[in-house]
């Protein structure tokens, strides 16, 4: 299995320079070249999958011979941890991320479907130039089938932490979204390079459901891994403003500029310039996202620093940057004249991109800002969490009333200039209970309440005029009905949450808030790869059982070497009662417990979901449009009003 990774992976580099020259003789056109390129981009794809599968069999065989195994898997190791371990360490999700990037450049560029062919070719010579660069990073930097110098008799076993669900399904999931960018990022590189209109028109019709996909994917990757820090890490946060978290975040913030740009262009406004610009400059963020994870540049808890890796990656995203620059200044025409537009929404969506972009620049200076300051004086200044909020805060009330308005942008009159008061109105509100009161929480409650109520208004208002109830329209409503429920949970388990730090014997009681804990003691718990001691907690409030809660600490290892808190939550709709143990003397049976309380905190996930589900919608209409299932009816204020050929197919 090693030696057929190692040739797998020497087989995809070769083949994908080969696609290449291949691509770049049959530019003139020649069929048979243009013909081989793509059966060779399929094939690399095919070498990467063999790769894959290998690395997959010695972690699951816990072939220890291996380096990367004997890092990343032990004997005792549960076998959904050794799948999972593929992505543990940086070899391994660099060859994820490098197989699904190829994955879905085979599906999109190397099928013929009514895609020019001088676009197909540059999309693929662009894409396996990434391919190339990303097999020479593997193959001579960091080798995902190096060999163990001494085999040991069993592997150092899966950092604790990551043995949980969300682990298993965060980093896969936000790799899609990364990977899905390079889609849009080739088109507009293919589409400015071209400069015919045929090209520029390819992909005006074809990015939106794309940047849909991507966007979908990001956002739940990003939210598996909120969700992950909540349950795993013990400090009862979601969000710590991290580099790696922040890396994340960037890439989202563009790109939710780049769906909005998408979908006023097919309503027939011209932004062609914004949708290039953005769909480079998402693509170089999440290439910075991977250098910054794998370059000691600044600690985070989440990084797996590799100096030489993080160097390479470091040119890959100066020249994205360089390329996205330069196209951004010096292109001045696009290869088609601009279509008409409606100027009120184009302007709308257009201040909504430069808060995108504000808060991303805000977020990118402050996640860089220690390593700025280390080049200025001999230490790191570090930023500390608040700072992240407080900057960062303004920009997420006006996102907010960004959605108030939303509904009803394309309608004029006096009702548009009643609720146009009542936004001004509201956001005075929510600068007074900011300024004034010192109520970050407060202001955001009265702007999610503006919100909500505006969408019930246009819902309202839909069913008044009879209007079509369209699954894409119904989809589009929930994305921005999710974001206002997250917000909603973010203020309130920010802004209200308790915390306490007891130290307890078995029988003691403490308070807090309406919650009456009792400690009973201690109990043993067995694994199959760890031991753990649990407190018995029983929970009531107003002299009513609530139940019993287990937290516990986990300790790895046949010499217990690493350890975990497990936590355990009493969940409802107002509020999570949340318990970690920080420390246990088994002989007295003493503990340290932190107690929070996190008021409105499962909204955060409900809304979410919503989200989510409110893409899906979108991009099923958008399928069954395509198969003529859906209404043909046009809509114009869906999330992305595409046509049938904007489906990735």
């Amino acid at each position: 299995m090693v030696e057929l990774g190692h040739f797998s992976l020497l087989l995809a580099l070769f083949l994908s320079a080969y696609a290449i020259v291949a691509d770049l003789l049959g530019l003139r056109p020649r069929a048979q070249l243009t013909a081989a390129a793509r059966n060779a981009t399929i094939a690399g794809f095919l070498a990467l999958t063999v790769a894959m599968a290998a690395l997959w069999t010695l972690l699951l065989k816990s072939d220890f011979s291996v380096t990367y195994v004997a890092e990343h898997t032990a004997l005792d190791l549960p076998v959904a941890y050794k799948f999972s371990a593929l992505w543990a360490g940086a070899s391994g999700s660099l060859l994820l991320w490098l197989w699904l990037q190829v994955g879905l450049v085979v599906w999109v560029f190397c099928r013929d479907r009514g895609q020019p062919p001088l676009f197909l070719a540059g999309a693929r010579i662009l894409a396996n130039l990434v391919s190339v660069y990303f097999l020479f990073v593997l193959i001579f930097d960091k080798h995902p089938f190096d060999l163990s110098m001494v085999t040991p008799d069993d592997g150092a076993g899966l950092n604790p932490l990551l043995q949980h669900p969300a682990m298993a399904l965060h980093p896969p999931t936000l790799f899609v979204g990364y990977a899905a960018f390079v889609i849009p990022f080739l088109w507009a590189l293919v589409a400015i390079v071209d400069r015919s209109p045929r090209a520029v028109e390819f992909f005006m019709r074809r990015i939106a459901a794309w940047i849909l996909w991507a966007w979908l994917f990001l956002t739940v990757g990003i939210v598996l891994g909120a969700w992950w820090a909540y349950e795993e890490l013990g400090w009862g946060g979601y969000w710590a403003w991290d580099p790696v978290e922040n890396s994340s975040l960037l890439p989202w913030l563009t790109a939710t500029a780049l769906l909005h740009c998408a979908r006023i262009y097919t309503a027939g406004s011209g932004i062609v310039r914004w949708l290039m610009f953005l769909s480079l400059t998402t693509f170089s963020l999440c290439i910075f996202g991977t250098f910054l994870t794998r370059y000691s540049l600044v600690s985070s808890v989440h990084a797996f620093p590799e100096p030489g890796l993080g160097i390479l990656f470091l040119v890959l995203l100066a020249n994205l940057w360089l390329i996205a620059g330069v196209l951004a200044v010096v292109r001045i025409r696009l290869g088609r004249p601009e279509p008409p537009t409606d100027g009120r929404m184009t302007r709308w969506i257009c201040r909504h991109n430069w808060l995108m972009l504000a808060l991303a620049f805000v977020i990118f200076v402050g996640t860089l800002f220690p390593f700025f300051s280390s080049l200025l004086s001999d230490h790191k200044i570090e930023l500390e969490p608040a700072y992240f909020t407080k900057i960062t805060a303004p920009g997420g009330l006006l996102l907010l009333l960004f959605i108030g308005i939303c509904p009803y942008l394309i309608r004029s009159g006096l009702r548009a200039g009643v609720r146009t008061i009542a936004g001004g109105l509201t956001a005075a509100a929510a600068v007074v209970a900011w300024v004034v009161y010192h109520r970050l929480a407060v202001a955001c409650f009265i702007v999610c309440g503006y919100a909500l109520a505006n969408l019930l208004a246009d819902v309202v208002a839909r069913r008044r005029s009879a209007g079509p109830w369209n699954v894409r329209w119904i989809g589009a409503r929930m994305v921005h009905l999710g974001v206002v429920v997250a917000f909603v949970g973010i203020a309130g388990s920010g802004g209200y949450d308790t915390e306490e730090h007891r130290a307890m014997l078995p029988g003691d009681t403490v308070e807090v808030g309406s919650h009456r804990i009792t400690y009973d003691g201690l109990e043993a718990e067995h694994g199959p790869n760890f031991t753990a001691v649990a407190a018995n907690v029983t929970i009531s409030r107003d002299n009513r059982p609530l139940g019993r809660l287990r937290p516990a600490l986990a300790f790895y290892g046949a010499s217990d070497r690493r350890t975990s808190s497990e936590i355990d939550v009493r969940r409802t709709l107002g509020g999570d009662l949340y318990l970690a143990l920080t420390e246990v003397d088994n002989a007295t049976q003493r503990i340290n417990m932190t107690i929070l309380i996190k008021p409105l905190i499962n909204w955060i996930w409900i809304g979410s979901i919503v989200s989510a589900l409110g893409a899906v919608l979108v991009l099923g209409a958008l399928y069954g449009r395509r198969s003529g299932r859906a209404p043909a009816a046009q809509e114009d204020e869906s999330l992305t009003s595409t046509e049938s050929s904007q489906v990735p197919h």
